[in-house]
């Protein structure tokens, strides 16, 4: 879909996250807003194969087989490879609104954008044994990935080096986005459960004559509460991948103007 120079000049200004470290947040929730037709089938495409295998895996945990879980954790591990492959070429969709220019070549930086991920969900993984620090670096990273590199040709290790710095020049206002997401992820599930917790209280057994004790039984399940935790999880993942992009382009913002002004205060400094 091709976009006037309206609506990229539109989209372009979204991506200036000046201000507090919010607006990328804000920026994104106004993208999804404005784009929702554009980013719902790619995301569902990314998601449908790992939202089965992730409701058959919850389903032979809860029932304890053993041997269908560890077949299904494969299947998960095949899904996943899957999902960030689409999830970059969503991302990759965002970026090219953003910097209203036709996107570049894809397939061939793939590859690479799953090394960087895998990468990252080890740093996630084993960095929160080290007080979380690997961790932190490892969630963005992973988050910037698809931008990052299919932003430029230049080597993946030269990138992430470059991402490393703008993160880290960029850290306290990225933890500071760490905890509001947490904070929505913590009120909307806070949302969902006492929702669905008034519903099956008062309003589908009252208005619609639903049996209370066996709607109940189905709610307090762990079956149950592990599929409206993944589909928080979704909720989450869906707004957090657009809002990459533009976390990302704040951070290099940030990171180009402060190597920009260290030069010129050098340029300063050496003339007579």
């Amino acid at each position: 879909m091709d976009f006037s120079e309206k609506n990229a000049g539109d989209l372009g200004s979204l991506a200036d996250a000046g201000g507090p470290c919010i607006a990328p947040l804000d920026a994104a929730a106004e993208y999804l807003r404005r784009r929702m037709d554009r980013v719902l089938p790619l995301y569902v495409l990314a998601m449908a194969p790992h939202a089965v295998v992730a409701v058959l895996l919850i389903d032979a945990i809860v029932a304890e087989r053993r041997s269908n879980a560890e077949t299904y954790c494969i299947f998960l591990v095949i899904a996943t490879l899957w999902r960030w492959v689409w999830l970059a070429r969503l991302q990759q969709n965002v970026q090219a609104d953003l910097s209203a220019r036709q996107r570049g070549p894809f397939w061939k930086r793939t590859a690479s954008i799953l090394m960087v991920r895998l990468f990252s969900n080890f740093a996630i993984t084993w960095g929160s044994l080290a007080a979380g620090v690997p961790a932190f670096y490892g969630l963005y990273v992973g988050t910037f990935a698809a931008p990052l590199l299919l932003e430029s040709d230049e080597p993946t290790i030269t990138r992430v080096g470059q991402s490393l710095s703008w993160i880290q020049n960029s850290g306290k206002r990225l933890f500071r986005v760490s905890i509001a997401m947490t904070a929505i992820t913590i009120l909307l599930t806070a949302a969902i459960f006492l929702g669905q917790a008034a519903l099956a209280g008062t309003v589908l057994p009252s208005l619609l004559g639903v049996d209370g004790a066996d709607l109940n039984v189905t709610i307090d399940s762990w079956a149950w509460r592990m599929r409206l935790f993944y589909l928080i999880f979704l909720v989450i993942d869906a707004f957090w991948t657009v809002a990459g992009v533009f976390l990302y382009y704040d951070s290099q913002s940030r990171r180009l103007a402060t190597d920009l002004r260290v030069r010129l205060q050098g340029m300063m400094e050496v003339q007579p």
